[in-house]
Order: C-alpha cells, then structure tokens, then sequence
C-alpha cells in the first residue's frame, strides 16, 4: 500500500514539476487520487486549492509563480488539455520585449470555448491560431513574437512606440527574422508590420 502511494505522488509530482508546481483534479485523478483523497490533501494541507479543480503543491520548493499556470490549467478542455494561449499585451510581457506592462491577462481561445464565468484577471480574445502562430514560454503557451506584435497592432491599445520598441529588441535577439515577418500573415497583416518597420528606421531607444 505505502509502495503504491509512493509511486502515485511520484506521478503527480512529475506533472505538477511540469507545471509550476500546479496540477488539476483530473490530472491527480489520472494517478489514482479519487475525489476523496483529493479532498483529504486540501484538508491537511499538503495541496492549496487554487481555483476549482486547480491546486498546488503546498511543498513544492520553488518560489511561487504568478496566475499564469493558473489560468492556463483553467483554459483545459474535457480531456485536460489546455485550450488558453497567451497573447497580446501577456505575450508582449512574457517576451520582455517592451516597458509596457497591463493590469489583465490576454489569453486567446478558440471560437468555440465557453465558460460559465470569467475569472476577473482575464481578457479573452476569441481567434482560431494556427499551430505556427503558438509557441511555447516557459511553461504556458504564447502567441509567437510576429503573432503578439499584428495582434496588438489590429487591436490597436498599446501606444505604438511600445510596438516598435519590442520589434527593435526581438531583431536584436534574434527572436524574428524576415522569414517569420512574411510566414503565416494575410495581405493586412504584412501591410501593418512593414509599416512598423518604416517607423523603426526612425526609432530612438529611450533613455
């Protein structure tokens, strides 16, 4: 019994070591935690319920994360995968790419995503992405660099300068190329960053 109680924390220590120190119901219920022992691990202490069907590792030894990993484990579809994508003015901050910074979290769902509720700290954005338009940083997924920059630019929130700022230091670290600029846009959207590319020519880093 102790043997396979040892190997059902291994198993969950794995996903939540994955994910931040987070993990969901279903997740726990994948390696043999029942409802029952879930609930007897919130009472002792060993696990923080996050949000429903979320918790974490009370002894997890890293510092904590932010609500990222929250709300993308809450972004799951029924199997438990997460559906959520970070974008817009999250993925811009997730790159460190400008000094622009914003009081909610922009995550991209599919069109079809429905909830009950919406957790305050989140801004959906409903989009279809293509697989090329996603990637991964750390461990959430992220609209690519090309992706956040033609959001931000349709969506038309983020003062521009922050804009041409962020495409100056991801050319400089070598986050976007050429190729990427062209790959995957629509005649607008390529329209919209070359014209970001003329107003770089003139750009002057602050400070």
């Amino acid at each position: 019994m102790v043997k396979a109680l040892k190997t059902n924390f291994e198993e969950l220590y794995e996903i939540a070591d994955s994910q931040g120190g987070y993990f969901t119901a279903k997740q726990a219920a994948s390696v043999g935690y029942s409802t029952r022992m879930q609930t007897y691990h919130v009472q002792t202490g060993d696990w923080e319920r996050e949000w429903r069907g979320i918790y974490r590792l009370h002894f997890y030894p890293n510092p904590r994360p932010d609500d990222l990993i929250v709300w993308y484990l809450w972004s799951s579809d029924r199997s438990g995968k997460p559906e959520g994508v970070y974008s817009h003015d999250t993925a811009l901050e997730l790159y460190e790419l400008s000094s622009w910074t914003s009081n909610r979290l922009h995550m991209t769902v599919p069109k079809d995503f429905k909830r009950s509720s919406i957790p305050s700290p989140l801004r959906l954005h409903k989009a279809e992405l293509a697989k090329s338009n996603i990637t991964k940083v750390g461990v959430v997924a992220a609209t690519t660099v090309v992706r956040t920059l033609v959001d931000l630019l349709k969506a038309n929130t983020v003062q521009r300068h922050h804009l041409v700022e962020a495409l100056s230091e991801a050319q400089k670290r070598g986050l976007i190329t050429k190729t990427d600029l062209s790959k995957g846009l629509s005649s607008e959207e390529r329209k919209l960053i070359e014209r970001l590319h003329e107003d770089l020519a003139g750009y002057v880093p602050e400070g």
